[in-house]
């Protein structure tokens, strides 16, 4: 009998072991999983494995479900964990109709929307790691997820998860991520261990990614979005990062002044409750130095959280102090910025120096994350409301100066561009209406066609701030004293940066509209089989594309020296002239098609001044200090479809064969080398000037990587020049001109006090000789970002040069969005110079002219010079 019981004992012991996982849900701790505790010194969990993790979840509990939001960049697939109670987890469409029901008021009662909000579920979503440095909340959310799953949370997981959804995306980049985990843990245990690796941790952006929230350009960027304002569209937002070490432990909301205009007073209020509550949970449970209000503003920077304010998301923003990506860091009490070691209203409690660990970032970043999902839960219903009456607010109340609407009209100089700005702003939810019939606004005759984006609209905060000028507020550090930067930009002005003509209209008028679904392309017309020659343009920056694509394949092309006007058609000075042919023929049906692009036909060209055109061999430097302007013109080339290649500095050196030593001739294998806004010591050195701010930011990369083109490199560019090549240099790049070519230009703000002139990010006017083949089909008055920006005089120069000014800036009212301060400082300066140096030409921009591939406005410039004719 004994034996019998012992053996019942071991049998149900059995069954318990083996089916309480079935009962308790997921058993499998990331620890377990990874062989190593979450957060532990110099230890990373790479992407494969955080996939692995939550697929192995999802198996496990009923409470989570993996799901593929798209991919990445470099074709990764992105995931998100949707974490909620299993009930839920089955009504899901449902609940994504609640909110879509909510976001739209029009359709919808104050009565229904109370009733929907006590039936539906609040959405939250928490975003990590789109900065892949920024490391630790790809870590954490692994731990998030297990501890949601199986109850391991500081409040009733199972009762908060009836009432609450949230998506998990444990990483929005995920090319990144596997990046810095492969180079950290190739170099740990080396004097390299935590540095920085030489190339962009996302293939086009790096850092910049998260600049992309309001243009899409990027994957990744496209893939939330169309969770956030498509899909899911959670109430609340979180997205995690990571700042400097020696300041605060952490930052959370409230955010420091100014807000932008748009947003609406109740989205700043329930900002800050998520503020206050995530601070009081991190405070009693006895974190240190954590801040509110100071460094990140309320300004919009078309970042991933602040986008969420515009379309009426609580969109919230933690950045913790960093470690060496896993490696600890030991920070002196004197090393403490002196701001936070006192204690003030915003800062109660600093954090005094000492040991800073990864797994320190991971135990925050999981106390403000189930922080939040306690409070999403204690004001579910609230939440839910306010999002509908946050909606119904952008629909029936219009504020004191707020316009009626937008004008688009359907004359363009460039209008597959204009259709791609619509697209832009489709995708982020604006609705547009087109009109069926010619109509007056503001006195104004409009062409039937034109756009109208109505202001009474669900996500109005959104499409105003794209639209509108911006006026950034003249903030002070004392009255009478130095002004305040803004965090990043002043102005972005959607229509402003893609040179499109977008009126504001601040009254009521009457027009026969019908709402778009999709952007209506025009149906594509081609030039006749017999046509002799075939014109594209150079007002459209398809052109450019459809010019790259023919010469690839050896077409005859020319550009015209003046205007063509035909009694069917007018193209710009600059257009491009292809003779038509078999091949021609053959390649212009998907041509026009892919870039919506008019081909206009043509008989004989004999009476035309043009130059004939040859495809440019082209080559963009690329240094190995991960330069963001170097990614986005490389973005902007693939998108357009130009052929270029990569240049390092090796590549400006010439070889060694023995005891010989060949000098690099690059004449030989470019026509035209571009250098991105980059400074010369970076490019000639590989390091900032030791005085300069940047110094201290400086890390040694391994040998391989060290160094920039050196003297010699500088020798072998101005051989190039001197040969016939084209140099252009985009902003800051241009100092390596005037370093080391001496030329008859200076910039004009070398060493000016910012007392005395003052433009952080902004869109100023310029003035452009539309004549001059580096301003062929540019309007007469254009547009340029200013950012950290030349600004050129030039002089008579002597025997071996000449100078052209393309563009420059005006007598007065140079600010279009943003701020200016001191604009006489600039008034009359060069914008764009085309230098002449011996047989070829070096081509300043002072500007950046394909801005984060967002100012297709003044993509022209550089187009032009790489399709620079031989005069």
């Amino acid at each position: 009998m004994k034996g019998y019981k012992s053996l019942k004992r071991v049998y149900i012991l059995f069954l318990v072991l083996f089916l309480l996982p079935y009962f308790m849900g997921a058993q499998t701790s990331p620890d377990a999983f990874l062989k190593f505790k979450v957060g532990a010194d110099r230890k990373l969990a790479d992407y494969n494995q955080i996939q692995e993790y939550f697929q192995k979840l999802d198996q496990e509990s009923g409470k989570v479900k993996v799901l593929n939001i798209g991919v990445s960049t470099e074709n990764k697939p992105m995931i998100m964990a949707v974490i909620t109670s299993e009930q839920n987890m089955g009504k899901l469409d449902f609940y994504r109709g609640i909110t879509k029901k909510l976001r739209d008021p029009r359709t919808l009662s104050p009565e229904e929307a109370k009733k929907l909000a006590k039936e539906g579920k609040v959405i939250l979503l928490i975003t990590c790691n789109i900065h892949a440095t920024e490391i630790a909340s790809t870590q954490m959310a692994l731990e998030l997820a297990y501890k949601l799953a199986i109850g391991d949370t500081p409040f009733d997981a199972a009762k908060v998860l009836e009432d609450v959804i949230v998506l998990l995306v444990p990483t929005t980049n995920p090319d990144g991520q596997k990046m810095v985990t492969d180079w950290y843990r190739k170099y740990v245990g080396t004097k390299y261990e935590g540095g920085r690796m030489p190339w962009l941790y996302q293939k086009y952006a790096g850092h910049d990614n998260n600049r992309d929230w309001f243009m899409f350009n990027l994957s990744e960027t496209r893939a939330v979005s169309q969770v956030l304002y498509h899909d899911w569209l959670p109430q609340i937002h979180m997205d995690e990062h990571q700042m400097g070490s020696t300041g605060a432990r952490l930052f959370i909301p409230p955010f420091m002044d100014p807000p932008v205009p748009n947003v609406q007073p109740l989205l700043w209020r329930s900002v800050n409750l998520c503020g206050a509550n995530m601070s009081y949970d991190l405070q009693k449970n006895g974190f240190k130095g954590v801040v509110h209000g100071r460094s990140y503003t309320g300004w919009w920077i078309g970042a991933c959280d602040d986008t969420s304010w515009l379309h009426n998301v609580v969109g919230l923003l933690s950045e913790m102090a960093s470690v060496k990506v896993a490696t600890p860091i030991y920070i002196e009490p004197i090393e403490v910025s002196q701001s936070y070691t006192e204690k003030r209203m915003n800062f109660p409690d600093p954090w005094p120096g000492g040991w800073w660990r990864l797994r320190d970032l991971v135990d925050y970043e999981l106390v403000l994350s189930l922080s939040l999902i306690k409070t999403a839960y204690l004001h579910k219903e609230d939440f839910l409301y306010n999002f509908y009456r946050m909606y119904k607010n952008s629909i029936e109340i219009r504020e004191k100066g707020e316009p009626f609407a937008f004008v688009i009209s359907s004359k363009q100089r460039d209008y597959p561009t204009t259709l791609r700005m619509l697209d832009v702003l489709m995708f982020g939810g604006v609705e547009i209406h087109q009109a069926k019939e010619d109509f007056i606004a503001a006195g104004k005759l409009y062409p039937a066609g034109s756009f109208v984006v109505k202001m009474s609209q669900p996500y109005k905060p959104y499409a105003q701030a794209l639209l509108e000028k911006q006026k950034y507020p003249n903030i002070r550090q004392y009255p009478g004293g130095p002004p305040v930067p803004p965090y990043d930009n002043a102005g972005w002005t959607l229509p402003l940066q893609m040179g499109i003509a977008c009126d504001r209209i601040e009254n009521t008028f009457e027009a026969k509209l019908e709402k778009l679904e999709k952007v209506p392309y025009p149906s594509v017309t081609y030039p006749s089989k017999s046509a002799p020659y075939i014109v594209f343009d150079s007002r459209q920056n398809a052109s450019y594309s459809a010019a790259f694509a023919l010469l690839k394949n050896n077409v005859e092309v020319y550009r015209s020296k003046e205007k063509i006007k035909e009694k069917a058609f007018s193209a710009a000075a600059g257009s491009f002239i292809v003779k038509n042919s078999p091949i021609v023929q053959k390649l212009l049906g998907s041509i026009v098609e892919k870039w919506h692009l008019k081909a206009y036909e043509i008989g004989s060209i004999s009476d035309i001044p043009k130059i004939p055109l040859k495809n440019p061999r082209i080559g963009l430097y690329q240094s190995w200090r991960s330069n963001m302007d170097e990614g986005w013109t490389r973005y902007i080339f693939d998108d357009l479809g130009v052929p270029y290649k990569t240049l390092h500095n090796k590549d400006f050196k010439g070889t060694q064969k023995g005891k010989t030593k060949k000098k690099a001739d690059l004449k030989a294998n470019y026509d035209v080398i571009v250098f991105a806004d980059e400074s010369a010591d970076i490019i000639k050195l590989g390091k900032p000037d030791p005085t300069s701010r940047w110094a201290r930011y400086f890390t040694p990369l391994p040998p391989e990587y060290e160094g920039g083109i050196g003297k010699e490199g500088v020798e072998a560019l101005k051989d190039f020049v001197e040969k016939g090549g084209i140099l252009v240099t985009l902003n800051g790049a241009s100092s390596l001109v005037f370093k080391e070519f001496k030329p008859p230009a200076n910039n004009a703000l070398e060493r000016v006090d910012r007392s005395k002139f003052f433009c952080p990010t902004s869109i100023l006017k310029i003035q452009v000789d539309n004549k001059s083949p580096v301003g062929y089909g540019l309007p007469k008055e254009a547009a340029a970002m200013f950012s950290r920006s030349p600004a050129f005089t030039t002089r008579v120069p002597p025997g071996e040069w000449d100078r052209k000014v393309v563009a420059s800036y005006p007598n007065e009212n140079i600010l279009l969005s943003g701020w200016l301060l001191g604009e006489d400082v600039i008034a009359r300066k060069a914008a764009v110079v085309d230098l002449k140096y011996n047989k070829g030409h070096i081509i300043l921009i002072g500007f950046r002219c394909q801005f984060r591939a967002q100012s297709h406005g003044s993509y022209k410039f550089l187009l032009n010079s790489l399709l620079y004719p031989e005069m």
